[in-house]
């Protein structure tokens, strides 16, 4: 390897060895593309460094200085440090990486024990190591209390453990770029599974519905049979010990069958209690708390809509809330929807009912006087995404999956996300981020608004259709 090792790539090396060789050796072949959620991360990394600028022991005097994004560099090794304090007597330096992280990860780990290595051939003498995380017990009220906010890790002594291993995978890393790695599917990485850019250059011409779709399935049984040259889900033999759930999958894929249990689909339908409420809320979660009686990284539910049927043969009434950022965006959204289901609630059904029902249980203990309300819509949820994850209802082109982007279009070709200027929860909450904190043209600042109301309607409105589907059965 001629070039320097960076810590980026270093790191990249740790996580899949062929993308970090894809990316030495063929640069143009290898992509990050820059998208809204790619933007919206790097803005918050920015944003969390500004804060831990105004830390206390970040404010230099007469025993020691500050630096922040100082860079260490030899001939072989490049790294960047967020911040380094100096003693001024000593020389000695303290290394700190901030992270918009609720905790400290071993990759991060990873990266100080890389800058801790580059300093010293550098010539430094690093004295300490630290993370700087997110402290998940702090709640906003009114101003930022940057002291509160973060939790500074002290790493000094399992990052002194790391350093041999580090210092050899330094080696295998600059050695394995002026390799020639065979391609295996077997070495696919744990993360990105097929979407790693190098098996995509190897393998262009990979079956559609895979063993990688072979829903929960461990890593080990995936590179047994990967091992036995089965990469289609229809080659998959019969006498492969499977789960049941997985069986099931693998046997409709083999037939191109559909498979529905139409007892046990009816049998839970005709335990909901009408009216029957179609719920979805949009949320928004960042490192630094936005709004009062928000921690970082809580989901703060800023949007919800509600399609109700009240009763068997109905059409469905819609009722939405979409907080312009202007107000306290969960309280007045509990005040809206409490009223929007005074007519009562007889089942709440929404799509993976963890999210929803912890996003209740949150508003509940933010706001007391609603917490019975919530209590009760907890009580009353009924996850339709069941009906297809328990395997009720099987199809082909579900691949294994339960996501309403995955079971909508198969049972209701003419609803689409696809037409939606906004069509993703990632996608809605950064928007809406950008459009209620930021500065924009009321023009562009309305379309956004405009677009997530059309978003969030089609959530529920495709749970509706859904619903249909399966009352049809």
């Amino acid at each position: 390897m001629k070039d320097r090792l960076i810590k980026t790539e270093y790191l990249r090396f740790l996580s899949c060895p062929n993308e970090f060789w894809l990316k030495a050796n063929k640069p143009l072949l290898f992509k990050i593309e820059e998208t809204l959620e790619y933007q919206h991360l790097r803005q918050q990394g920015y944003e969390v460094e500004r804060y831990v600028k105004t830390l206390n022991r970040f404010q230099a005097n007469d025993a020691f200085a500050v630096d922040f994004q100082r860079t260490f560099q030899t001939s072989e090794i490049f790294a960047r440090s967020d911040a380094v304090i100096t003693d001024l007597a000593s020389t000695n330096i303290d290394i700190y990486e901030i992270k918009a992280s609720a905790s400290v990860k071993p990759e991060h780990l990873s990266d100080v024990a890389f800058q801790k290595v580059t300093a010293e051939r550098s010539g430094s003498v690093v004295r300490n190591c630290y993370v700087i995380t997110m402290n998940g017990e702090y709640i906003r009220s009114g101003e930022i209390d940057a002291e509160q906010l973060f939790i500074i890790n002290d790493v000094t002594d399992v990052i002194a453990t790391m350093i041999p291993d580090t210092e050899r995978q330094i080696v295998a890393a600059r050695a394995y770029a002026d390799s020639e790695p065979i391609p295996s599917l077997i070495e696919y990485c744990a993360d990105k599974k097929l979407d790693c850019g190098f098996l995509k250059l190897h393998f262009p011409d990979l079956p559609e519905y895979t063993v990688f779709d072979i829903a929960f399935l461990k890593n080990d049984k995936r590179r047994e049979l990967l091992s036995q040259g089965v990469v289609a889900i229809t080659d998959v033999p019969d006498h492969f010990a499977l789960s049941k759930k997985q069986r099931a999958q693998v046997d409709a894929a083999k037939a191109n069958a559909i498979v529905i249990d139409h007892e046990k689909i009816a049998e839970r339908m005709d335990s909901w209690a009408y009216p029957l409420h179609f719920l979805d809320y949009e949320t928004f979660a960042y490192a630094i708390p936005q709004f009062d009686g928000i921690k970082p990284f809580q989901q703060m539910c800023f949007q919800y809509s509600l399609h109700t049927i009240d009763k068997p043969g109905d059409e469905p009434r819609h009722e939405q809330f979409l907080s312009h950022g202007d107000d306290d965006p969960p309280r007045a959204l509990a005040a809206h929807l409490k009223r929007a289901m005074s007519g009562g609630i007889g089942t709440v059904l929404v799509w993976y009912e963890a999210f929803e029902k912890t996003r209740n249980s949150e508003m509940a203990a933010m706001f007391p006087e609603y917490k019975d309300f919530f209590d009760e819509v907890n009580e009353k949820v009924y996850d339709l995404m069941k009906i297809f994850s328990d395997n009720l209802y099987i199809h082909p082109e579900f691949k294994g999956r339960s996501s309403i982007k995955k079971v909508l279009p198969v049972l209701v070709p003419e609803l689409s996300y696809k037409d939606l200027d906004i069509g993703d929860g990632m996608t809605a909450t950064i928007k809406w981020f950008h459009a209620a904190k930021r500065e924009l043209p009321e023009g562009e600042r309305e379309k956004i608004f405009a677009d997530l109301e059309s978003y969030c309607y089609l959530d529920t409105r495709a749970m509706v259709k859904i619903f249909d589907r399966l009352n049809e059965l």
